[in-house]
């Protein structure tokens, strides 16, 4: 009986899928553009999580839907013009398919939906990806991902070969492309200026405008479109507004921390815990300059709030869900903090207890102006969280040895990384002390605050350390610590206190009696607010914010300098760029081989041995640029077994491999086997 089931169901979806095959043979542009306003729908249910929200944006926006599927059948229109058109439309629905589950799984993890630029961070996302997604599920979907591969070549060699009328296919094509284009510009027109508000907020941008849209925009809109006032003498004229910058009269020591997810969760609604995570940071608050920050990004996006920080420009007007660290900053140099305050005398370090590769900071620092770079690869002594992020308490002694590497002046921008994400759900008691909390929601997210609490402690008490160091150290210094973004949780503003998930906090700690009043500040104007304090100007834009902030036409004039600065004639710099990249050096120490040896070792084996300085266990030998399995011996030495001596002449050198495996950060010199 079973069998004769099973076999009236197969039948059935065979029959079923004769007609569809019919239909499309019939009626292939009808199918084309159902099988488009399908897929559409599809995308928004998974981006939503839920059919019916999916369902309700179709009414609720139905011109911005309706843009939507035009974009899909854009793309699959192009199957026309293939011999195998049956093949190349289910590889473009397939593709489609990918992206919607791939931003299904995003939004699991964080609150930012799946963007074009993505793909371009990649590389470093698979570097961290373990820390999101269990082992086992990371192998099911390389399994998934190797059986699609395998059935697009068995597809392709199945499927029927037919010679297209080309001038009907390229008519359709055309017509797609105009419906396309033309609801796109309706959906422009219709957004008006409220558009640039909601783009902003990248967020509400795939909530109002679709997921095909805004995955599509991010791909397309790059940089910063040329304002229509830009000429010489609109520059000019707003140079010519604002007074040259002075010298500060002292120069202090200046320390930046960019603090990893860092927020006062006292601002959130119907939480409670027994005791204060943050007790340092609420009483640095109390007692020096402090203020909401907004930043650009919520739940993610670290190097956006960066890139705010030391460039002092918006990304309002940049293109959505932009990283301009991945795009413009590949090829062009720009005005930072880093530059304002290298013209004055400071040396400028970066230092960050995570991979030196990702966001590509490890080539972006040099065009920001950074001398050097310390990254995770170059420390020693790192202790781990749970999740496995590097802890905080490791930057103290890194920022100290950067302050005393020489009598100049100093300027140390750091970042932390233990409070990022994927926060446990469902942990042990005994991994974290505030599991204790109330919180409205259910048990695994209570559990996840309670884990970020633990680790939001560990980071105030290294804060409460640096700033002991500096006050031990006896040297003018400002301290200026703030909060990247909101961390990974599931809130709203309505949730919180401040109304408002793109509001983190800064302070302002200084030894020097400065007196600086409390103020809320854009991420892109606190550089500015720092030099001001101290009495100095710095660079163009830091002046701009200085001297043009809370006038009317602020904005236009901080998106006609931006546009000068990085995709302009460099009008405001009298016609070319005065910023060159850096020779940026990986770490603050070099690393160096004296000497090296072999020895025998147990079972006929061989141990060369390497000796020399500042090796950590991101070192690793190379003979003649084979690197080895190296291990960091107590001694400091570094040692790799061999198979036999190496040949006279040899090249011995010391890599500094990336911890994410994604390239060698730095060399020492060679040593050659005698």
């Amino acid at each position: 009986m079973q069998t004769q089931i099973k076999a009236k169901k197969d039948s059935a979806f065979r029959r079923f899928l004769g007609r569809l095959d019919a239909f499309q043979q019939r009626r292939p542009v009808t199918f084309t553009a159902l099988l488009a306003l399908v897929l559409a729908l599809v995308l928004e249910m998974l981006g939503r999580h839920s059919v019916v929200k999916g369902v309700v944006f179709v009414f609720s926006h139905p011109v911005n839907f309706l843009t939507n599927v035009s974009i899909v059948l854009l793309t699959l229109s192009v199957s026309y013009l293939f011999k195998r058109r049956r093949f190349i439309l289910g590889l473009f629905s397939g593709i489609w398919l990918l992206l919607g589950l791939a931003n299904a799984i995003v939004l699991c993890f964080r609150s930012t939906p799946l963007g074009a630029v993505d793909i371009a961070i990649l590389p470093s996302a698979i570097s961290i990806i373990d820390v999101y997604i269990d082992v086992w599920l990371i192998v099911l979907l390389a399994l998934m991902l190797l059986a699609g591969l395998v059935w697009l070549v068995w597809a392709f060699f199945k499927s029927e070969k037919r010679t297209p009328n080309y001038r009907h296919a390229a008519a359709f094509v055309l017509a797609c492309a105009c419906l396309a284009a033309g609801l796109y510009g309706v959906t422009m027109w219709v957004g008006g200026q409220e558009r640039q508000q909601v783009y902003s907020n990248i967020v509400d941008a795939y909530d109002r405008y679709g997921f095909v849209y805004c995955f599509g925009t991010g791909a397309l809109d790059r940089g910063i479109d040329e304002p229509d006032f830009y000429s010489p003498q609109a520059v000019e004229q707003l140079i010519d507004r604002m007074e040259p910058g002075s010298p500060p009269a002292v120069k202090p020591d200046i320390v930046m921390v960019q603090l990893e997810s860092f927020f006062d969760v006292s601002y959130l609604d119907d939480v409670s815990y027994e005791d204060d995570p943050i007790p340092v940071f609420r009483s640095l608050k109390e007692n020096y300059a402090s203020g909401f920050l907004t930043v650009p990004s919520v739940g993610a996006g670290t190097a956006n709030t960066e890139f705010e920080v030391l460039s002092g420009m918006s990304l309002d007007f940049f293109g959505m869900g932009e990283y301009p660290y991945m795009t413009i900053l590949q090829e062009e140099a720009c005005e930072t903090i880093a530059t304002d305050l290298k013209a004055m005398g400071y040396c400028a370090h970066a230092v960050h207890n995570n991979t030196g590769t990702f966001y590509v900071r490890n080539k972006v620092f040099a065009q920001l102006g950074f001398d050097t770079y310390t990254s995770l690869e170059f420390m020693n002594g790192v202790e781990y969280n749970p999740i496995g992020w590097a802890k905080d308490e490791i930057l103290t002694g890194e920022i100290e040895k950067a302050l005393n590497s020489s009598d100049d002046p100093h300027f140390v921008f750091a970042i932390t990384v233990q409070g990022h994400g994927k926060y446990q759900r469902g942990v042990d008691s005994e991994d974290t002390e505030y599991l204790n909390i109330t919180w409205a929601g259910d048990e695994d997210e209570q559990d996840a605050l309670g884990y970020y609490l633990s680790q939001l402690q560990e980071t105030d008490a290294f804060i409460g350390q640096l700033v002991q160091m500096l006050q031990q150290r006896g040297k003018p210094a400002v301290l200026v610590l703030y909060g990247d973004h909101l961390p990974n949780f599931d809130i709203g503003s309505d949730q919180l206190k401040n109304g408002n998930i793109f509001q983190t906090e800064y302070v302002i700690w200084n030894n020097m009696g400065l007196e600086m009043e409390d103020r809320d500040l854009e991420a892109y104007q606190l550089s500015a607010h720092v030099l001001e304090a101290l009495g100095t100007g710095g660079g163009v834009i830091t002046r701009y914010h200085q001297q043009m902030g809370g006038r009317e036409d602020y904005e236009d004039g901080l998106q006609l300098l931006e546009y000068d600065m990085l995709y302009g004639d460099f009008y405001c710099y009298g016609g070319a760029n005065p910023y060159t990249a850096s020779d940026l050096r990986m770490g603050l120490d070099p690393i160096v081989v004296d000497g090296a040896d072999v020895r025998q070792g147990d079972e006929e084996t061989l141990t060369l041995t390497v000796t020399g300085e500042n090796f950590t266990d991101w070192s690793r030998i190379a003979v003649d640029e084979d690197e080895l399995d190296t291990v960091l011996n107590p001694d400091g030495s570094l040692s790799a077994q061999l198979d036999e001596p190496p040949e006279a002449g040899a090249r011995i050198t010391v890599h500094q491999r990336a911890a994410n495996k994604s390239g060698v950060l730095a060399e020492s010199n060679p040593y050659t086997w005698k």
